[in-house]
């Protein structure tokens, strides 16, 4: 199946309650495969579309700053949260759905078409797999999140659609940490503290099979049959899910230094990308042979907060952002992340390119399923110089004693804070 085009309507009506969103046009050869277009091949990136989450200064402490972003199965459009300022839908612009980019493009600034605001910290959140535009009840994601059930959101116009409430020994319910869907998008699993529950998608509420892990489910990864569960013991379990729901364990990976915060399959489902909490490597795994990493691959991470990376839909590109900002790429064609490297010496520079994006942490970044477009997320929870709030006159005087002056400089007070979400397009540049 080859996707020659995609044709956009007016999409800002579609959000207002018309049912076609974009047409995608086919050609019906089944000895014809669509193929991911080639990205990085210019080593530059260019600035599309910019989207800025509220200033630091404008809420006092409360800080929103991007904590994650993902784009839609059907590509029309990027969901991000943002922290203590609820989930934002932000479009692609039409003249993105095909073609080529100038490199004179005026950059585009979006404002969300869609604003969720939930209070409490949002755990975790997904798209509904089979996604598209054209059949406004596929639209839809979910998330979890503090002192809340899943609950289901309509990517049309913001509603809620329903809740999957699960429920503890003293029936008392409590927030899942991770939520997925499965690959079918039947199934909605939610991992909790100790058990794993499953909701039927068209039954809301609290009917649910449950299955007990020993910690905590921190995020999933999935793959057909596969399901990979990663906790904050800084392990890796893999279960084969059956159609009725029914978990069989396989065994358990170990490898990280600190409890595992994202995890993804590639798309052939032979290999499992891992990325933990204060842990600056990679992880590849071979699921066939689990015992040992195939491979370690290198990020800046210094801080409890999740750092996503992803894998193009063809399977040679990873991309992971950092704390340090920066955008590591990893092609598969010039370096060989997807089998073993010598990876006893550290200092050896295993990465394709880096891209300086951001001066803030590069807390996430998703590619599109079908362009070369590259979404990137940036911001982090900023202490404030307690010196800010003191006089001038006393200001001078700490600065005069040198031992305090070195233990200001110990303690890493920024005020590069950039909290946004940025869409860079990764293919050929027209001069």
């Amino acid at each position: 199946m080859d996707i020659d085009e995609i044709v956009p309507s007016d999409h800002q009506e579609n959000h207002n309650g018309s049912s076609n969103d974009y047409e995608v046009t086919y050609n019906s050869n089944e000895h014809n495969q669509y193929e991911y277009p080639k990205l990085f091949n210019s080593k530059t990136l260019l600035e599309l579309c910019y989207s800025s989450s509220p200033s630091l200064k404008s809420k006092g402490d409360v800080q929103p700053y991007l904590r994650g972003c993902k784009w839609s199965p059907d590509g029309t459009c990027c969901l991000s949260v943002v922290n203590n300022d609820g989930v934002h839908v932000t479009e692609l612009p039409r003249d993105l759905y095909s073609g080529s980019v100038d490199s004179k493009r005026k950059i585009d600034v979006l404002d969300p078409v869609i604003h969720v605001k939930e209070s409490g910290l949002i755990y975790d959140f997904c798209w509904y797999p089979g996604m598209n535009s054209t059949i406004p009840e596929s639209c839809c994601w979910i998330t979890t999140r503090q002192n809340a059930p899943i609950q289901m959101w309509d990517a049309f116009d913001g509603s809620l659609r329903c809740s999957y409430r699960g429920f503890n020994a003293v029936d008392e319910m409590e927030p899942a940490i991770s939520v997925t869907f499965n690959n079918e998008g039947n199934r909605i699993i939610g991992g909790y503290k100790n058990v794993l529950r499953t909701f039927d998608v068209e039954r809301p509420g609290r009917d649910y099979a449950e299955h007990k892990i020993n910690s905590p489910a921190s995020c999933f990864a999935t793959s057909g049959n596969l399901l990979a569960v990663g906790s904050w013991n800084t392990t890796i379990s893999l279960f084969n899910v059956n159609e009725m729901g029914n978990y069989k364990s396989i065994g358990k990976m170990h490898g990280h230094t600190g409890g595992v915060t994202h995890a993804k399959f590639t798309p052939d489902g032979l290999k499992l990308v891992s990325g933990s909490r204060k842990d600056h490597r990679l992880l590849i795994w071979d699921i066939r042979y689990y015992r040992t990493p195939l491979n370690v691959l290198s990020r800046a991470v210094d801080t409890n907060q999740r750092v996503y990376f992803d894998i193009s839909p063809c399977g040679k590109y990873l991309v992971s952002g950092g704390t340090d900002g920066l955008v590591k790429v990893w092609d598969a064609n010039k370096v060989n992340w997807h089998s073993s490297l010598d990876v006893t010496d550290e200092n050896k520079y295993n990465v394709t390119y880096i891209f300086p994006l951001h001066k803030d942490c590069c807390n996430s970044v998703s590619i599109h399923p079908c362009r070369p477009i590259l979404a990137t997320g940036s911001g982090q929870y900023h202490f404030k110089d307690p010196l800010a709030i003191t006089s001038d006159e006393k200001i001078d005087e700490i600065e005069k004693n040198q031992d305090t002056k070195e233990c200001i400089n110990d303690i890493k007070y920024s005020d590069e804070a950039e909290n946004s979400l940025v869409f860079w397009w990764t293919g050929d540049i027209d001069l």
